[in-house]
This record gives structure tokens, sequence and C-alpha cells, in this order.
């Protein structure tokens, strides 16, 4: 079955008099799931009590009417009766500043940001209430979920991101005991710092930037603190006895910007779970980008790595009042394409925020799907019509396609950006205008995380690896691609593999390692580029952007020059692979510049000769997006979402079968009508 449902309740909204109307309504609309959200300032006004009246009310409407239900457990928001026992357990920046219990746009009940876990006063009473929470509902009939953490990231961080968290004194204790562990002894903390501290009682976090072995350390104990964090709840959740799976989702790919200032790294947030997912405002934070939207729904299905994963929150209605920057409501059909892209990209459930806008609050009246009175509108008649393609039967245990090309990500890379640049805008950049460049020629790809290389080496399935801004990578990353590129790979890489070591130290040879060989090249030294520079590829002109490099070729064959005929693409036959370096950023150039013949010169790189996974049912255009799956019996399936206000032309038609369109049933045309979807049966 696929989850098709919506949040619904958050303390103190909705009025308890619409609960079972509303209820009603969603079972009526075709929604088979409803998320309620269990507050732990809300629940436990006293230490040592818990009222769980409301849930129980909810839980017990949901099953008579025939929803199942997900509880989104909420510690991110601690009794108040908590911080005035332990005030030593705020959150804390870099400069000192401590953080009151408050409310806040996510918990207009009070008692944001929480206070930090680091401190066993907070996890040992943040423990009980989901010890108790568990023993009260888990046997519950209508229970489906265990959502154990809502958007995982370091939560001041969200509303103070010019800031960095969290200096309290547990935090810091922790990050010292992590600094021995990974170091072993102060003169390897010298080495890897450049310091000449003469004992651990001198070492600190950084608390400004431009330090970068210390800032590169501080945000990877971040990363890590925060895994352990989920790994306590979801152990506490089962501990307890839960029965049901667990999951969590994050608010959106770290990689779109918030890696390094929320630890958010989802690829390092799923062990644990069961199920994973993400959440999606495409009209309120991507500006209408149906690139973007993938992009997060692409890295949150690779990071579950085989799990089930959802799109956990989808925007249901207009974005929160921001004064005149205040976006509108979304069209039906183009809240439809975003449950298509769920679909496509793999999801087995989608899941808006929320079905009716809150009363009381910064969000107040925006995200429903639902007008503030609980009124349906055509959004719920676009979700009704959605829910009946959901429920196809061909679309139960289907299996989404493993494309062949890989989109590398690095976090060190966007940390290291972060240190030296105090944003990670530009590597974010060039991810995206990686995946943009690629989605626009319809191929669709694997996002591939540097830790899962160095711990496993890249996976059979991939036979194209594209490496956007390959600026810092450790011996063992270098290690994967080296095996990869010998046992018969492609890789493909913009300019300085390797520049930086993981500690941020620059190398003084690039690239790093045996990479140079791989490539057949060395750098010489980088400048900033003319306006007018280029790269001429065959009949094709590539952008450049940011910098570009000279090089020394040892055996590279030029495939690509500069203006004044100096090497600027150049491939080389490693092993029974091959490696192709580009002495610049296309990917930045077209992050800014959706150049085509930019994108047709990458794409002919990576085919290399070879066919590249996408569709051949498509005509690639930017707007057309296709992904392709396999049923559990066997047939193949793709997915055709025309983003664009054009029709798109399908390549064929013949032998096709049409399942579903925008609503059920029709019959195959040669086209894809514009911002509309269908989901064909091809021949295998």
């Amino acid at each position: 079955m696929t989850v098709l449902g919506a949040q619904y309740y958050r303390p103190p909204n909705p009025p308890r008099e619409d609960w079972r109307r509303d209820l009603q309504r969603m079972k009526d609309a075709g929604l088979n799931t409803v998320k309620l959200w269990a507050c732990w300032s809300w629940i436990s006004e006293h230490e040592g009590e818990y009222d769980f009246d409301d849930l129980q009310e909810l839980i017990e409407y949901s099953g008579e009417i025939g929803l199942d239900v997900v509880v989104n457990t909420i510690i991110e928001n601690a009794p108040y009766w908590l911080e005035e026992r332990a005030p030593f357990a705020r959150y804390r920046d870099n400069e000192g500043r401590e953080i009151r219990l408050t409310a806040a746009m996510n918990t207009p009940g009070g008692g944001w940001p929480g206070l930090c876990f680091d401190n066993d006063a907070v996890r040992e009473s943040a423990g009980q209430f989901l010890t108790a929470l568990v023993a009260r509902f888990d046997a519950h009939p209508a229970l489906a979920t265990w959502d154990v953490w809502n958007e995982p990231h370091l939560e001041p961080a969200s509303y103070y991101p010019e800031r960095i968290y969290c200096y309290c004194d547990a935090s810091v204790r922790r990050f010292i005991e992590w600094l021995r562990d990974k170091y072993g002894d102060i003169g390897s903390l010298n080495e890897a710092w450049s310091r000449r501290f003469s004992s651990w009682s001198q070492v600190e976090p950084p608390r400004a930037f431009e330090a970068v072995p210390d800032m590169l350390d501080w945000r990877e104990f971040w990363v890590a603190n925060l895994r352990s964090w989920l790994s306590w709840r979801v152990d506490t959740v089962r501990d307890a006895g839960a029965t049901v799976p667990v999951m969590t989702h994050v608010a959106l790919s770290g990689f779109t910007g918030q890696l390094a200032t929320h630890s958010l790294d989802e690829f390092t947030l799923t062990d644990s779970v069961d199920a994973f997912g993400t959440s999606s405002f495409p009209t309120w934070l991507m500006a209408d980008d149906h690139v973007e939207h993938l992009f997060n729904l692409d890295t949150a299905r690779d990071a579950a790595r085989g799990k089930p994963f959802w799109q956990a929150e989808l925007q249901g209605g207009r974005g929160r009042r921001d004064g005149v920057a205040s976006t509108g409501q979304p069209a039906p059909e183009v809240v439809a394409l975003w449950m298509w892209n769920s679909l496509a990209a793999g999801a087995t459930g989608v899941m808006f925020w929320q079905w009716r806008p809150e009363l009381l609050g910064p969000e107040s009246p925006g995200y429903g799907l639902c007008a503030p009175d609980g009124s349906l509108t055509e959004r719920v008649a676009a979700v009704t019509r959605f829910s009946q393609v959901a429920g196809l039967p061909v679309l139960r245990d289907r299996v989404a396609e493993v494309p062949a090309v890989a989109l590398l990500v690095s976090r060190r890379t966007a940390l290291h950006a972060y240190a030296t640049d105090r944003t990670m805008a530009l590597y974010r950049d060039a991810v995206m205008g990686a995946y943009r460049l690629l989605t626009d020629r319809d191929v669709a790809v694997t996002v591939l995380h540097e830790d899962d290389i160095e711990r496993d080496g890249v996976p059979p399935t991939v036979q194209t690896i594209y490496w956007p801004m390959p600026s810092v990578a450790s011996t063992g990353l270098v290690a994967g691609l080296v095996a990869f590129v010998d046992a018969g790979g492609r890789l493909v890489a913009e300019a300085g593999p390797g520049e930086y070591a993981e500690t941020g130290h620059r190398r003084a040879d690039v690239p790093a390692g045996e990479l140079a060989r791989v490539f057949g090249r060395s750098q010489f030294e980088t400048t900033t580029p003319s306006a007018d520079e280029r790269i001429d590829v065959g009949a094709q002109r590539m952008n450049v952007a940011w910098q570009i490099e000279s090089s020394r070729l040892d055996g590279a064959e030029v495939v690509g020059t500069f203006r004044d005929g100096s090497a600027a693409i150049t491939t080389n036959s490693y092993g029974e692979g091959t490696g192709v370096l580009i002495s610049s950023y296309p990917s930045l150039a077209y992050n800014s510049s959706a150049d085509p013949d930019t994108a047709s010169s990458v794409v002919a790189l990576l085919d290399g000769g070879n066919a590249i996974s996408r569709s051949a049912w498509m005509t690639p255009m930017p707007g057309l997006v296709s992904r392709r799956a396999s049923s559990a019996d066997g047939r193949q399936l793709v997915f055709a979402i025309n983003w664009g206000n054009e029709p798109a032309h399908l390549a064929k038609v013949e032998g096709g079968e049409l399942l579903a369109t925008t609503s059920v049933g029709g019959s195959i045309t040669d086209r894809v009508p514009a911002k509309s979807a269908l989901l064909l049966v091809v021949p295998g």
C-alpha cells in the first residue's frame, strides 16, 4: 500500500470540536494515514506526569474511521519544569548566549528549542517520556509508525544560522572526548590542527571562522553527535516495546545548503531506522523548482540505502506569512505533480503538511490542503484523484531502477567551503548545477556519498561517476575511486580532484595521489577565468565558472581546449576504465545559466560511447522527467512527468500501455501534455 496522508494535530491546533469531522473528511478524500504530534512540553506540564488524553482521543477516532496513525515524537520542546531544574542544559552559541525556552514557528505550544541532549538530565527525562508514550500507544491497532525525530538537525540553527551551536559545557566535554578517540594523543592533534598544545586542557572548539582544521572537526563532531542522538531515540523506543516500524525524516537535503550550519547530512541518519523520509515545500522554499524537489527526493531515497522512504512532509497550501515575500496557494495540478515526483523517485509514502491550516502560530494560515475552517479545496480534489493512482496494484512492491550514472557528493567539501568561506553556498551551487544539468537532459542518477565509497567501494551498479567540485578527498575516497576506474568505471571530475586533504591542508600535488595517474595529468596552478572564456569541445562549447586550471600532461588525450588552445578537457585510460578531467566547473556555470551546449557536452563526456541510463521513450527537454521502475510481476514501468508549459513528445508509443495519467484511465498518445504526468508499461 502506498501511504497517503497528512499531518493533523500539533497542539494547540486544530480545535477539538472539529477532530472527528476533519478525520472523516480525510478518509473520504482518499487518504489512509494521519500524523499526530506527541509534544513533550505539552503532555508533561508537571514532572513525572503525562496527559495523553488528546492523543488517546485522536487515535481512537482514527482507528474507528480507518486511518492508520503515525505518531511523531517531539522532544525538541522541553517542559518548563526541566529548564527550571537544569538551566545549564540550555543551548549555547559560540559567543556564550543561551536560548531560553519559548514558543516558535514549529512549536506554537512552547518549549522550543528544547534542551541539549548531551546533558544526562535531559536525556534521562526525555527517555522517560518516550518510554511512557510507547507503553501507552504501541499496542493500539491504529498505530502504524513511530517517527522518532521530526527533521533532525541542531535545532537552534533553524532560527540563528549565523550563530554556531552548541557550546554548553556538556557538548564541549563530549567534543574533547571525541577528539581524544580520533587522535589518541595531543601530538597527533597538533599535527592535524597545526598547533602547539601542551595538554588536552588547552583544547577548545573553534569560536570563529578561518581556523579551518578546528572547524572541520567541530562540524564533523556534530554530524556524528546528532547521529548518536538519533540512535539513542530509536533504541529508547524499541527498548520500551515498540513493535511497529521506527522512522525519521529530514527537513531537506543537507547538500542544498544546511549541512554545515544545521549539522545535517542525511546519509548519516538512516542506519538505525526502519524507514526514512524528507520534507519538501516546493513553492515556499524552492521557488517552484521541480529539479530541487527531485534532488531532495533522490538524496533521501539513496540515503535510505534500500529501506522504504517517504515524502514525509509535502506542502499542502501557501507558505507562512512573510510580508511581501509571502507565497500564494499552489495550483491543484502542481500539487498533483509534486506527488507524481514522489512516486517517480521511488517513495512508498506521501504525507502532506498539513490537512488544514493552523489557527495559532507564525505558520497560520499556511500549508493546509483545506481552508482555515476545514472546508475542502481543489487541492484536496487533486489528492483524491491521485489516491486512485497511488492505489494501483502494479505500484505495490515496485522497485525503482538503480541508475548507472552516479553523482558524487561530499560532506567534507561542503564543510571545507563553510570553514573557509563562512558558507557552503559555492559547493551547494556546484552540486545543484550538476544535478540540474543531468535532470534537464533526463539522465537519472544515483546520489553517491563519499562515506559509502570509503566504506564499501563504488556499487557494482554504477558505471559512470560525475564528481562536481572535487575539492576535498580523503585517502579512503581516493582509493575507492581508483579501484572503480581500474575495474572499468568512468570517472568524470571537475578541476582539482583532492586539492585538499580531509584536515583542510592544501596538497602540493593535484590530483591527489594515484588520481594523477588515473587522469594522466597534474595541475600547475589555478586562476579566475576571463568573462569570455569557454571550452571548445568538438562542435560545441562548454561554459566555465569560478576558476580554471592549467596542467602538465602525462599521457592524457586532449578533447577540449580553452580559447588559447591549452588543454581544458582530457581523457585517459587507466586499467580497464577511463578518467576524464574538466579544468573548470561546468556545474557552477550551469547552475547560474542553463546553457544547453554545456549540458550536452557534459552528458557526452559521461556517456563515453555507452548507453546512459535514461528512458528511450522520452525526447529529453528541460521540464520533462522520466523515471523507470519494475513491478513485482516483472513489468517495466515508466513515469513521465512534464513540468513544462508545452506538450512533450514520446519518442515512440508502439507496444506501450498507459496505466494512469493525473487521473486513472485514458488511452496512450504520442505526447505528455503540459503540467501533467503519465504512468506507462513498456516492453522490457
